[in-house]
């Protein structure tokens, strides 16, 4: 019989990441795994008016999946879906349809959850709903992003567990997900004993790795439609960092130097920022204003081995476009990155305890 996990959390706290960590190793022990994800929140509308989920598109990519998308994700909700209550019954038979599809010949399914798990709870297709159909077990994952985040959880956790008795259901575990280093020993001496003192299992403490979020130089590319100028070759750097180079150039240095892995914004007539700029060795310069550099900004870019990127737009609109793209998971990030997660998965997840228990 299939073992059915389903992941669910809060918004953006990594499900898609572990999700695809635990099926690499999953695969990587010989199992016959999959993943599934029946209600996804749009990432992108393609010509044609479909909306598609980008993370769904990129764990099938990456992971080589033969089932077609449309199996995978089979609803994917716009900002307005509350229409769909006219015809529940045929969303909650096709998502079933869907996972029988997916569970054929497996023995294990990782199920990613939408943002929040009582979504659809108005047709009957909530988390708990859902996993009692499918017979899944539930794994809450919760993001430990700053103190009060992290005071936060144990509340969270009983609030959500309460929600699943709602439906006779109970979660199987929590997953603590990027906790940043000041933190770890407040996580392990007061709230996981506080969610084990309440009856719920915790599979594991993973610490903040900043880079498994970073998008890379050729994620922005095509988020912003970019011109790369010069770099082609650097483009699977990664991007932890944004700053805007507004500044003289002897003001900005010491900022360009504490950063790590940059993304450095700025006019293309920034001749002199741009050439201290590419000094600190950046992941990448974002020139605004379709202004294109000097030649002598060009010649230095490629020595140091630099991207340039040009894009059309003002500063800000720049800013905010990456800031969409800094969520957006692609499936060359996961390949990338690939390694790094399945070792946090060995070394900071009770994986084995999430599917056999």
């Amino acid at each position: 019989m299939v073992k059915s996990i389903y992941i669910t959390g809060l918004g953006y706290c990594g499900k898609t990441i572990i999700a695809y960590g635990l099926l690499r190793k999953l695969i990587g022990e010989g199992l016959k795994a999959s993943y599934f994800k029946p209600i996804s929140i749009a990432r992108k509308k393609l010509p044609g008016g479909k909306y598609i989920d980008t993370d769904a598109i990129a764990l099938k990519e990456a992971l080589n999946l033969s089932e077609p998308i449309d199996v995978i994700s089979p609803i994917v909700l716009s900002d307005r879906y509350i229409e769909l209550r006219n015809r529940a019954k045929e969303v909650r038979e096709t998502i079933e349809e869907c996972y029988r599809n997916i569970i054929s010949g497996k023995d294990v399914v990782i199920i990613e959850s939408h943002g929040y798990p009582e979504t659809l709870l108005s047709i009957g297709c909530s988390v708990p709903e859902l996993a009692k159909s499918f017979n899944s077990k539930v794994v809450f994952i919760a993001a430990c992003k700053g103190v009060a985040a992290i005071d936060q959880i144990v509340d969270k956790v009983l609030l959500y567990e309460d929600f699943m008795e709602k439906y006779s259901y109970r979660i199987h575990g929590v997953l603590l997900n990027a906790i940043q280093p000041p933190f770890i020993e407040r996580v392990r001496e007061l709230i996981v004993p506080a969610l084990e003192n309440a009856g719920i299992k915790v599979f594991g403490i993973i610490s903040e790795r900043r880079a498994l979020l970073a998008p890379t130089v050729r994620d922005i590319v095509e988020a912003l439609g970019a011109e790369v100028l010069e770099g082609e070759s650097f483009l699977s750097n990664f991007i932890e960092d944004v700053l805007i180079g507004a500044m003289s150039p002897e003001n900005a240095l010491r900022w360009f130097r504490r950063a790590v892995n940059a993304a450095i914004i700025t006019g293309g007539d920034r001749s002199d920022l741009i050439l201290q700029a590419i000094e600190t060795k950046p992941s990448v310069i974002i020139l605004t204003g379709n202004l294109y550099p000097s030649i002598r900004v060009l010649v230095k870019a490629r020595e140091t081995g630099v991207p340039i990127l040009l894009v059309p737009y003002d500063t800000y609109t720049t800013v905010e476009k990456l800031s969409e793209a800094q969520s957006i998971i692609t499936p060359e990030s996961l390949k990338i990155k690939g390694n790094e997660i399945v070792d946090v998965i060995e070394k900071s997840v009770n994986w084995r305890s999430i599917v056999d228990e």
